[in-house]
């Protein structure tokens, strides 16, 4: 029995159609929860006591904050750092009270651009000098920031529950190692990000130092949870890049479908690499830009956020009997589709591969089960409600489901 449909019912629908959200980012690029370590204020110490842990480390990335106004001559030491996945981050100009300031331009957006013309990082991150803030001053961080920190508590940041971009809180240390590391563990359990601020790294520091061995404590315990330790401005672009991409919908192009979306904010770093899971790519080629993108062992793919693009295209190779229907069926009419739906049975009782074909033709994707749980299993499948026909490889029987 050959299946057979309506080539010109296909043909209209060609490009018609369009469904939201075929991309679902992978929370904290595949952690339980995420947490920042930032170090302020160019402390040598940091670099002194942590440089060969951080060496030993290379799983553990972390900001340091700069100011013209504390061991800026320290500055160049720590610019190094940056080539080795480390972030610059901007803790103003002068470490002023910048609620009193009148040179909010000066202290922020022109010592960014000073900070990256020196060390030659992207600096997307901004912190508030000793935590002050007001309309103005956030204003001000956000036209060259996407994030920026203050310390008004440990919060944990649950992945979509959008935050407030400028105004990232974090824990200050003063002592507690013990709240620290609950800290990380209450952002574990909600599948959230936390920030931790820290200063000098020799247990002095006007109240706010931490020993080496206390601060590589910590970082072992994010480890030993399996928290994402990354820096303050990469999460917070992969935080704000999910908002984006995984409201973003497609549009049916050529054997597949192509997604578009924009970037939240100018300052977005250059390159923003998302771990996503992609609705309908089972089978097909996923590119960019004209690249391939390959899929990961569990099934995910590394796309490019600042490509601001992704199509999906071609056929599935899992058998040369999986083709949608041709132009060669055109002569059959639509009563013959549905004799096959009404007198539709599987050739065989055991496992096989299905595949899942949309009302346009094309392939969605193919998965194995027996017949009887066929269609319960096209059932479940988390794609865009509408018609489609389910295929059995093995004998080419064809059916008509409904989502």
């Amino acid at each position: 029995m050959k299946a057979v449909f309506k080539s010109v019912a296909f043909m209209s629908m060609m490009g018609a159609v369009a469904y939201a959200g075929p991309i679902t980012t992978v929370p904290w690029d595949g952690h339980p929860g995420a947490v920042s370590f930032t170090f302020d204020d160019s402390e040598i110490s940091q670099l002194n006591n942590l440089g060969e842990y951080f060496e030993k480390n290379q799983d553990i990335k972390v900001t340091f904050f700069m100011t013209g106004g504390m061991n800026a001559g320290n500055q160049s030491k720590y610019f190094p750092m940056a080539e080795k996945g480390h972030e610059i981050g901007n803790h103003s100009k002068t470490h002023a009270d910048l609620t009193s300031s009148n040179n909010l331009k000066g202290e922020i957006t022109d010592y960014k651009y000073d900070l990256e013309q020196r060390s030659g990082a992207e600096v997307v991150a901004f912190a508030t000098p000793y935590c002050y803030y007001n309309d103005a001053v956030e204003a001000e961080i956000a036209k060259a920031h996407i994030v920026n920190r203050n310390c008004q508590g440990a919060t944990k940041y649950k992945w979509d529950e959008e935050p407030v971009w400028e105004r990232i809180s974090s824990d200050c240390y003063q002592g507690n190692t013990q709240q620290s590391k609950g800290n990380m563990s209450e952002a574990k359990q909600k599948n959230a990000w936390t920030v931790q601020l820290n200063h000098g790294v020799d247990g002095a520091g006007f109240g706010y130092g931490i020993t080496p061995s206390d601060m590589i404590s910590i970082m072992d315990e994010a480890k030993a949870q399996g928290l994402w330790r990354a820096p303050m401005g990469r999460v917070a672009a992969y935080y704000r890049a999910h908002f984006v991409i995984d409201k973003a919908t497609s549009t049916n192009i050529d054997g597949g479908f192509k997604v578009t979306w924009t970037s939240p904010h100018p300052a977005m770093p250059k390159s923003v690499p998302l771990r996503v899971k992609i609705e309908g790519a089972d089978g097909k080629t996923v590119k960019q830009k004209g690249t391939e993108i390959q899929a990961e062992s569990d099934g995910s793919y590394v796309i490019e956020f600042m490509d601001l693009e992704l199509e999906v295209v071609g056929a599935a190779p899992v058998s040369s009997s999986s083709e949608a229907p041709t132009s060669s069926s055109v002569e059959e009419s639509s009563s013959s589709t549905t004799a096959i739906a009404q007198h539709f049975e599987w050739a065989s009782q055991e496992q096989t591969t299905f595949a899942v074909f949309s009302a346009t033709g094309a392939l969605v994707k193919s998965f194995t089960a027996t017949s009887q749980s066929a269609e319960a299993s096209f059932k479940v499948m988390q794609i865009p409600h509408g018609t489609y026909y389910l295929k059995d490889l093995k004998s080419s029987y064809i059916k008509k489901v409904v989502k």
